[in-house]
Protein backbone atom coordinates (compact mmCIF):
# COMPACT_ATOMS: atom_id res chain seq x y z
CA UNK A 1 0.00 0.00 0.00
CA UNK A 2 2.63 2.31 1.07
CA UNK A 3 5.03 1.48 -1.99
CA UNK A 4 1.56 2.46 -4.69
CA UNK A 5 1.38 6.16 -2.50
CA UNK A 6 4.41 7.04 -2.83
CA UNK A 7 4.13 5.94 -7.02
CA UNK A 8 1.00 7.69 -7.24
CA UNK A 9 0.92 11.29 -5.14
CA UNK A 10 3.78 13.12 -6.67
CA UNK A 11 0.92 13.08 -10.25
CA UNK A 12 -1.83 15.77 -10.94
CA UNK A 13 -5.18 14.72 -10.92
CA UNK A 14 -8.58 16.18 -11.74
CA UNK A 15 -11.66 14.73 -12.31
CA UNK A 16 -10.79 14.47 -16.07
CA UNK A 17 -7.57 14.90 -17.19
CA UNK A 18 -4.24 13.14 -18.38
CA UNK A 19 -3.40 12.62 -14.81
CA UNK A 20 -6.34 10.71 -13.58
CA UNK A 21 -6.08 7.94 -16.65
CA UNK A 22 -1.98 7.93 -15.98
CA UNK A 23 -2.94 7.00 -12.15
CA UNK A 24 -5.53 4.54 -13.33
CA UNK A 25 -3.19 2.79 -15.60
CA UNK A 26 -0.33 2.60 -13.05
CA UNK A 27 -2.83 1.15 -10.41
CA UNK A 28 -3.57 -1.76 -13.46
CA UNK A 29 -0.19 -3.03 -12.69
CA UNK A 30 -1.88 -3.69 -9.18
CA UNK A 31 -4.88 -5.08 -9.82
CA UNK A 32 -6.32 -5.44 -13.12
CA UNK A 33 -9.01 -2.54 -14.36
CA UNK A 34 -11.36 -2.29 -17.07
CA UNK A 35 -11.39 1.39 -17.90
CA UNK A 36 -14.61 2.88 -19.32
CA UNK A 37 -14.54 6.34 -20.76
CA UNK A 38 -17.34 8.83 -21.06
CA UNK A 39 -17.36 11.49 -23.21
CA UNK A 40 -17.14 15.28 -21.95
CA UNK A 41 -20.48 17.18 -22.37
CA UNK A 42 -22.67 13.89 -22.13
CA UNK A 43 -25.81 14.32 -19.51
CA UNK A 44 -25.87 11.67 -16.92
CA UNK A 45 -29.24 12.17 -14.79
CA UNK A 46 -29.34 15.97 -15.38
CA UNK A 47 -25.46 16.51 -14.51
CA UNK A 48 -22.96 16.83 -17.42
CA UNK A 49 -19.75 15.44 -17.59
CA UNK A 50 -16.99 18.11 -17.41
CA UNK A 51 -14.27 19.11 -19.78
CA UNK A 52 -10.58 17.14 -19.04
CA UNK A 53 -8.22 19.88 -17.46
CA UNK A 54 -4.82 20.25 -17.72
CA UNK A 55 -2.48 23.01 -15.62
CA UNK A 56 0.52 23.96 -17.58
CA UNK A 57 1.82 27.42 -15.67
CA UNK A 58 0.87 29.08 -12.93
CA UNK A 59 2.79 31.96 -11.48
CA UNK A 60 2.27 35.66 -10.11
CA UNK A 61 5.09 38.08 -10.48
CA UNK A 62 6.08 41.27 -8.46
CA UNK A 63 6.99 44.65 -10.25
CA UNK A 64 10.58 43.74 -9.99
CA UNK A 65 10.23 40.04 -11.63
CA UNK A 66 10.19 38.14 -8.41
CA UNK A 67 8.08 35.04 -8.40
CA UNK A 68 5.34 35.07 -5.37
CA UNK A 69 3.61 32.35 -5.97
CA UNK A 70 4.33 29.15 -8.64
CA UNK A 71 2.97 26.02 -9.33
CA UNK A 72 6.30 24.85 -10.05
CA UNK A 73 6.64 24.60 -6.54
CA UNK A 74 3.21 24.01 -4.95
CA UNK A 75 0.90 22.58 -7.38
CA UNK A 76 -2.08 23.57 -4.79
CA UNK A 77 -1.52 26.99 -6.15
CA UNK A 78 -3.73 26.04 -9.49
CA UNK A 79 -7.77 26.42 -9.12
CA UNK A 80 -8.91 23.51 -10.02
CA UNK A 81 -11.19 23.71 -13.33
CA UNK A 82 -9.98 28.14 -13.44
CA UNK A 83 -10.29 29.55 -16.04
CA UNK A 84 -6.78 31.07 -18.06
CA UNK A 85 -5.60 34.35 -17.28
CA UNK A 86 -3.10 36.61 -18.01
CA UNK A 87 -2.66 40.41 -16.93
CA UNK A 88 -1.40 42.81 -14.18
CA UNK A 89 -3.44 43.74 -11.48
CA UNK A 90 -2.61 45.72 -8.26
CA UNK A 91 -2.55 44.01 -5.07
CA UNK A 92 -5.89 44.69 -3.46
CA UNK A 93 -7.60 42.98 -6.75
CA UNK A 94 -5.34 40.22 -6.72
CA UNK A 95 -6.20 39.00 -3.18
CA UNK A 96 -9.65 38.93 -3.85
CA UNK A 97 -8.84 36.09 -6.31
CA UNK A 98 -6.82 34.30 -3.99
CA UNK A 99 -8.27 31.33 -1.83
CA UNK A 100 -6.43 31.05 1.55
CA UNK A 101 -6.91 28.02 4.03
CA UNK A 102 -9.23 28.58 7.09
CA UNK A 103 -6.85 26.46 10.09
CA UNK A 104 -3.43 26.39 8.65
CA UNK A 105 -1.41 29.53 7.66
CA UNK A 106 1.38 27.69 6.08
CA UNK A 107 -0.72 25.53 4.19
CA UNK A 108 -2.16 26.24 0.48
CA UNK A 109 -5.79 25.02 0.29
CA UNK A 110 -7.09 22.92 -2.53
CA UNK A 111 -9.71 24.44 -3.81
CA UNK A 112 -12.23 24.24 -7.00
CA UNK A 113 -14.62 25.53 -9.43
CA UNK A 114 -16.36 22.96 -11.21
CA UNK A 115 -19.95 24.35 -12.37
CA UNK A 116 -18.53 27.96 -12.21
CA UNK A 117 -16.61 30.12 -14.89
CA UNK A 118 -13.83 32.09 -13.14
CA UNK A 119 -10.47 32.44 -12.78
CA UNK A 120 -8.49 32.62 -9.12
CA UNK A 121 -5.11 31.04 -7.43
CA UNK A 122 -4.71 29.10 -3.78
CA UNK A 123 -2.24 30.08 -1.81
CA UNK A 124 -1.05 29.87 1.94
CA UNK A 125 -1.96 32.71 4.13
CA UNK A 126 1.33 33.79 4.87
CA UNK A 127 2.04 34.41 1.41
CA UNK A 128 -0.91 36.29 1.29
CA UNK A 129 0.27 38.81 4.15
CA UNK A 130 4.03 39.15 2.70
CA UNK A 131 2.12 40.99 -0.68
CA UNK A 132 3.29 44.32 -0.71
CA UNK A 133 1.58 46.97 -1.84
CA UNK A 134 1.83 47.57 -5.86
CA UNK A 135 1.35 45.58 -9.12
CA UNK A 136 1.26 41.39 -10.18
CA UNK A 137 2.06 39.99 -13.04
CA UNK A 138 -1.17 36.60 -12.46
CA UNK A 139 -0.17 34.52 -15.85
CA UNK A 140 -2.36 31.33 -15.39
CA UNK A 141 -1.86 28.59 -18.69
CA UNK A 142 -4.77 26.01 -18.26
CA UNK A 143 -6.82 24.07 -20.47
CA UNK A 144 -9.71 23.12 -20.60
CA UNK A 145 -10.63 20.21 -23.66
CA UNK A 146 -13.20 17.97 -24.57
CA UNK A 147 -11.70 14.62 -23.40
CA UNK A 148 -13.63 11.66 -21.07
CA UNK A 149 -14.31 10.88 -17.76
CA UNK A 150 -13.32 7.66 -16.63
CA UNK A 151 -13.94 5.05 -14.60
CA UNK A 152 -11.33 2.11 -13.27
CA UNK A 153 -13.27 -1.26 -12.04
CA UNK A 154 -12.71 -4.83 -11.91
CA UNK A 155 -15.04 -7.63 -10.62
CA UNK A 156 -15.05 -10.69 -8.92
CA UNK A 157 -17.30 -13.19 -9.01
CA UNK A 158 -18.84 -15.23 -6.44
CA UNK A 159 -20.95 -18.04 -5.75
CA UNK A 160 -24.16 -15.38 -5.61
CA UNK A 161 -24.75 -12.85 -8.18
CA UNK A 162 -25.58 -10.72 -6.16
CA UNK A 163 -22.40 -7.48 -6.25
CA UNK A 164 -21.04 -5.52 -3.33
CA UNK A 165 -19.73 -2.46 -4.42
CA UNK A 166 -16.36 -1.10 -3.13
CA UNK A 167 -15.19 2.07 -4.02
CA UNK A 168 -13.38 5.45 -3.58
CA UNK A 169 -12.46 8.23 -5.52
CA UNK A 170 -9.20 9.43 -7.48
CA UNK A 171 -9.39 12.96 -8.45
CA UNK A 172 -7.18 15.56 -6.19
CA UNK A 173 -3.89 16.48 -7.37
CA UNK A 174 -1.88 14.95 -4.91
CA UNK A 175 -3.31 14.41 -1.44
CA UNK A 176 -2.13 11.52 0.50
CA UNK A 177 -4.80 11.21 3.13
CA UNK A 178 -7.33 12.45 0.64
CA UNK A 179 -7.66 10.51 -1.59
CA UNK A 180 -4.83 8.30 -2.37
CA UNK A 181 -4.90 6.52 1.47
CA UNK A 182 -8.31 5.57 0.21
CA UNK A 183 -7.37 4.07 -2.99
CA UNK A 184 -4.64 2.06 -1.75
CA UNK A 185 -6.85 0.48 0.92
CA UNK A 186 -9.47 0.03 -1.94
CA UNK A 187 -7.14 -1.63 -3.98
CA UNK A 188 -5.46 -4.13 -1.45
CA UNK A 189 -8.80 -5.01 -0.21
CA UNK A 190 -10.22 -6.19 -3.51
CA UNK A 191 -6.35 -8.04 -3.82
CA UNK A 192 -7.07 -10.11 -0.45
CA UNK A 193 -10.47 -10.84 -1.45
CA UNK A 194 -9.04 -12.54 -5.37
CA UNK A 195 -7.54 -14.90 -3.17
CA UNK A 196 -10.24 -16.39 -1.13
CA UNK A 197 -10.54 -19.73 -2.31
CA UNK A 198 -14.57 -19.14 -2.67
CA UNK A 199 -16.55 -15.78 -1.81
CA UNK A 200 -20.20 -15.89 -1.32
CA UNK A 201 -20.82 -12.82 -2.95
CA UNK A 202 -19.30 -11.03 -6.46
CA UNK A 203 -17.04 -7.97 -5.77
CA UNK A 204 -16.54 -5.00 -8.13
CA UNK A 205 -14.26 -2.14 -7.38
CA UNK A 206 -14.46 1.40 -8.36
CA UNK A 207 -12.27 4.23 -8.84
CA UNK A 208 -13.52 7.26 -10.55
CA UNK A 209 -13.95 10.91 -9.83
CA UNK A 210 -15.67 11.93 -6.69
CA UNK A 211 -19.26 12.37 -6.93
CA UNK A 212 -19.83 12.84 -10.65
CA UNK A 213 -18.14 9.52 -11.26
CA UNK A 214 -20.77 7.95 -8.86
CA UNK A 215 -23.65 9.70 -10.98
CA UNK A 216 -21.97 8.15 -14.57
CA UNK A 217 -22.29 5.00 -12.89
CA UNK A 218 -25.22 4.51 -11.69
CA UNK A 219 -26.49 6.16 -15.28
CA UNK A 220 -24.63 3.51 -17.30
CA UNK A 221 -24.89 0.42 -15.67
CA UNK A 222 -28.19 -0.40 -14.88
CA UNK A 223 -28.08 -3.86 -14.72
CA UNK A 224 -25.26 -4.11 -12.13
CA UNK A 225 -27.38 -1.76 -10.12
CA UNK A 226 -29.93 -4.47 -9.81
CA UNK A 227 -27.63 -6.91 -8.35
CA UNK A 228 -25.63 -4.59 -6.36
CA UNK A 229 -27.33 -5.28 -2.46
CA UNK A 230 -24.80 -2.76 -1.01
CA UNK A 231 -21.53 -1.76 -0.42
CA UNK A 232 -18.48 0.23 1.39
CA UNK A 233 -17.07 3.20 0.19
CA UNK A 234 -13.32 4.51 1.61
CA UNK A 235 -12.50 8.15 2.12
CA UNK A 236 -9.25 9.19 3.82
CA UNK A 237 -8.28 6.38 5.57
CA UNK A 238 -4.39 7.26 6.54
CA UNK A 239 -4.07 10.15 9.51
CA UNK A 240 -4.00 9.56 12.94
CA UNK A 241 -7.73 10.06 13.79
CA UNK A 242 -9.58 7.10 15.15
CA UNK A 243 -11.55 4.58 12.29
CA UNK A 244 -15.18 6.20 12.30
CA UNK A 245 -17.51 5.37 9.53
CA UNK A 246 -20.24 6.79 8.34
CA UNK A 247 -23.71 4.71 8.33
CA UNK A 248 -26.54 4.08 5.62
CA UNK A 249 -29.86 6.47 5.53
CA UNK A 250 -31.74 3.61 6.84
CA UNK A 251 -29.15 2.72 9.82
CA UNK A 252 -30.02 -0.72 9.97
CA UNK A 253 -28.23 -2.86 6.88
CA UNK A 254 -26.25 -5.58 7.04
CA UNK A 255 -23.43 -3.00 6.00
CA UNK A 256 -23.87 -1.08 9.27
CA UNK A 257 -24.07 -4.01 11.37
CA UNK A 258 -20.83 -5.08 10.40
CA UNK A 259 -19.14 -2.01 10.40
CA UNK A 260 -20.27 -1.89 13.81
CA UNK A 261 -19.06 -5.17 14.64
CA UNK A 262 -15.62 -5.10 13.04
CA UNK A 263 -15.19 -2.03 14.92
CA UNK A 264 -16.60 -3.31 18.48
CA UNK A 265 -14.00 -6.44 17.81
CA UNK A 266 -11.17 -4.75 17.05
CA UNK A 267 -11.58 -2.83 20.40
CA UNK A 268 -12.47 1.16 18.72
CA UNK A 269 -15.83 3.02 18.92
CA UNK A 270 -18.44 1.76 16.76
CA UNK A 271 -21.11 3.97 16.59
CA UNK A 272 -21.34 5.92 13.35
CA UNK A 273 -20.98 9.53 12.79
CA UNK A 274 -24.37 11.38 12.32
CA UNK A 275 -25.81 10.68 9.33
CA UNK A 276 -25.30 14.02 6.89
CA UNK A 277 -25.26 14.81 3.14
CA UNK A 278 -23.67 17.70 3.96
CA UNK A 279 -20.87 16.80 6.23
CA UNK A 280 -20.26 13.47 4.98
CA UNK A 281 -21.14 10.27 2.59
CA UNK A 282 -19.67 11.63 -0.70
CA UNK A 283 -19.98 8.96 -3.72
CA UNK A 284 -22.06 6.66 -0.84
CA UNK A 285 -24.95 9.33 -0.82
CA UNK A 286 -25.40 9.00 -4.61
CA UNK A 287 -26.40 5.01 -4.21
CA UNK A 288 -28.29 5.58 -1.05
CA UNK A 289 -30.10 8.59 -2.88
CA UNK A 290 -34.09 8.56 -2.36
CA UNK A 291 -34.28 7.01 -6.14
CA UNK A 292 -32.28 4.42 -5.13
CA UNK A 293 -31.94 3.21 -1.50
CA UNK A 294 -28.77 0.92 -1.98
CA UNK A 295 -27.66 0.49 1.78
CA UNK A 296 -23.85 2.44 1.74
CA UNK A 297 -21.54 2.51 3.99
CA UNK A 298 -18.07 5.22 4.42
CA UNK A 299 -15.66 4.34 6.36
CA UNK A 300 -12.66 7.41 6.68
CA UNK A 301 -10.62 8.42 9.80
CA UNK A 302 -10.27 12.32 10.48
CA UNK A 303 -12.60 12.44 7.65
CA UNK A 304 -13.52 16.71 6.65
CA UNK A 305 -13.03 17.33 10.41
CA UNK A 306 -10.55 20.33 10.43
CA UNK A 307 -10.22 19.73 13.91
CA UNK A 308 -9.27 16.03 13.60
CA UNK A 309 -7.62 16.75 10.64
CA UNK A 310 -6.50 20.07 10.04
CA UNK A 311 -4.35 19.09 6.66
CA UNK A 312 -7.67 18.48 4.95
CA UNK A 313 -7.49 19.77 1.23
CA UNK A 314 -4.85 21.81 1.79
CA UNK A 315 -1.00 21.01 0.80
CA UNK A 316 -0.13 20.05 4.36
CA UNK A 317 -1.58 16.46 2.97
CA UNK A 318 1.14 14.80 2.18
CA UNK A 319 3.11 12.22 2.63
CA UNK A 320 4.72 12.48 6.50
CA UNK A 321 1.28 13.18 7.63
CA UNK A 322 -0.29 9.48 6.50
CA UNK A 323 1.43 6.36 8.35
CA UNK A 324 1.80 2.84 7.06
CA UNK A 325 0.32 1.47 10.39
CA UNK A 326 -2.77 3.85 9.82
CA UNK A 327 -3.64 2.35 6.44
CA UNK A 328 -3.13 -1.42 7.80
CA UNK A 329 -5.11 -0.54 10.72
CA UNK A 330 -7.97 0.88 8.28
CA UNK A 331 -7.52 -1.96 6.14
CA UNK A 332 -7.83 -4.89 9.27
CA UNK A 333 -11.07 -3.14 10.27
CA UNK A 334 -12.67 -3.40 6.94
CA UNK A 335 -11.71 -6.72 5.53
CA UNK A 336 -13.38 -7.78 8.82
CA UNK A 337 -16.46 -5.68 7.91
CA UNK A 338 -16.62 -7.40 4.68
CA UNK A 339 -15.78 -10.60 6.21
CA UNK A 340 -18.87 -10.41 8.57
CA UNK A 341 -21.53 -9.68 5.55
CA UNK A 342 -20.05 -12.40 3.99
CA UNK A 343 -20.93 -14.68 6.97
CA UNK A 344 -24.11 -13.53 7.90
CA UNK A 345 -26.25 -16.21 6.67
CA UNK A 346 -29.29 -17.38 7.90
CA UNK A 347 -29.73 -21.34 8.64
CA UNK A 348 -32.44 -23.40 10.21
CA UNK A 349 -32.16 -26.12 12.75
CA UNK A 350 -32.85 -29.84 11.06
CA UNK A 351 -33.79 -30.86 14.79
CA UNK A 352 -36.05 -30.00 17.54
CA UNK A 353 -34.08 -30.48 20.83
CA UNK A 354 -30.34 -29.80 21.02
CA UNK A 355 -28.63 -32.70 18.86
CA UNK A 356 -26.31 -35.22 20.47
CA UNK A 357 -22.86 -33.58 19.22
CA UNK A 358 -21.27 -36.67 20.78
CA UNK A 359 -23.26 -39.01 18.37
CA UNK A 360 -22.04 -37.43 15.53
CA UNK A 361 -18.30 -36.89 16.96
CA UNK A 362 -18.68 -33.25 16.88
CA UNK A 363 -18.52 -32.39 20.57
CA UNK A 364 -16.26 -29.34 21.39
CA UNK A 365 -14.04 -31.23 23.58
CA UNK A 366 -10.88 -29.84 21.87
CA UNK A 367 -12.11 -26.51 23.34
CA UNK A 368 -11.68 -27.23 26.17
CA UNK A 369 -15.59 -28.15 26.86
CA UNK A 370 -17.35 -30.74 28.86
CA UNK A 371 -16.49 -33.05 31.57
CA UNK A 372 -18.39 -30.24 34.10
CA UNK A 373 -16.04 -27.46 31.94
CA UNK A 374 -17.03 -24.41 30.17
CA UNK A 375 -14.38 -24.50 27.38
CA UNK A 376 -13.26 -21.41 25.81
CA UNK A 377 -15.23 -18.72 23.03
CA UNK A 378 -15.74 -21.75 20.30
CA UNK A 379 -16.80 -23.98 22.50
CA UNK A 380 -19.52 -21.35 23.68
CA UNK A 381 -20.58 -21.14 20.09
CA UNK A 382 -21.72 -24.76 19.98
CA UNK A 383 -23.55 -24.11 22.51
CA UNK A 384 -25.09 -20.79 21.53
CA UNK A 385 -25.86 -21.59 17.84
CA UNK A 386 -27.74 -24.92 18.79
CA UNK A 387 -30.15 -22.82 20.24
CA UNK A 388 -30.38 -19.53 17.90
CA UNK A 389 -31.13 -21.61 14.23
CA UNK A 390 -34.43 -21.00 13.94
CA UNK A 391 -34.77 -19.60 10.50
CA UNK A 392 -35.20 -16.12 11.07
CA UNK A 393 -31.83 -14.77 12.54
CA UNK A 394 -28.76 -14.75 10.15
CA UNK A 395 -25.73 -15.23 11.97
CA UNK A 396 -24.97 -11.84 12.45
CA UNK A 397 -27.62 -11.29 14.36
CA UNK A 398 -26.99 -14.42 16.84
CA UNK A 399 -23.35 -13.08 17.12
CA UNK A 400 -25.15 -9.63 18.38
CA UNK A 401 -27.77 -11.26 20.91
CA UNK A 402 -24.53 -12.94 22.57
CA UNK A 403 -21.96 -10.18 22.10
CA UNK A 404 -19.71 -12.60 20.69
CA UNK A 405 -17.28 -12.03 17.55
CA UNK A 406 -19.18 -13.68 14.47
CA UNK A 407 -15.68 -15.77 13.11
CA UNK A 408 -16.26 -18.17 16.21
CA UNK A 409 -19.05 -19.64 14.89
CA UNK A 410 -17.06 -20.26 12.07
CA UNK A 411 -16.05 -23.89 13.25
CA UNK A 412 -19.25 -24.97 14.61
CA UNK A 413 -21.23 -23.84 11.32
CA UNK A 414 -19.19 -25.89 9.09
CA UNK A 415 -19.80 -28.87 11.67
CA UNK A 416 -23.06 -28.63 11.91
CA UNK A 417 -23.15 -28.42 8.00
CA UNK A 418 -21.15 -31.16 7.43
CA UNK A 419 -23.38 -33.40 10.04
CA UNK A 420 -26.67 -32.03 8.13
CA UNK A 421 -27.61 -30.82 11.52
CA UNK A 422 -28.61 -27.49 9.54
CA UNK A 423 -29.56 -25.76 6.45
CA UNK A 424 -28.99 -23.01 4.64
CA UNK A 425 -31.82 -20.96 4.18
CA UNK A 426 -32.35 -19.47 0.68
CA UNK A 427 -35.51 -17.13 0.98
CA UNK A 428 -34.08 -14.99 3.82
CA UNK A 429 -31.70 -12.18 3.15
CA UNK A 430 -30.29 -9.53 6.04
CA UNK A 431 -29.87 -6.89 2.75
CA UNK A 432 -32.38 -4.28 2.40
CA UNK A 433 -32.31 -4.48 -1.19
CA UNK A 434 -34.34 -6.45 -4.14
CA UNK A 435 -33.79 -10.36 -3.36
CA UNK A 436 -31.51 -11.76 -6.19
CA UNK A 437 -31.53 -14.99 -7.20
Amino acid sequence: MWALMEELFPHYRALCGPGFHDSLKRISRHVALDISEFPSGTDVMGWLIPKEFQPNEVWVEDSNGDRVIDSANESYHVLLYGQPFDGVIDRDELIRHIEIHSHLDDAVPLRQTYYRERWGLCASKKQVEALAPGNYHVHIDVAQFDGSLRIGDAFLPGESKQEILLNTYLCHPKGANDNLSSVVVAVELFRMLSALPRRHFSYRLALWPESIGAIAYIANYPDRLKRTVGGYSFMMCGDAAPIRFTGTFEANSVFDRAARHALRWNEMPDEPLPYSRWTGGSDAMHFDSAGLRIPFCTFTRGGPNLDLYPAYHSSADDLSLVKPEYLFETLKVAWDAIMTVERAVTYQANYTVDPFLSKYGIFPYQHGAGDGKHGNLIARAYFELMGSLDGKLDLLSIAEKYDMPIEAFDEPVEKFLEKKLISKVDEVSPFNASEMP
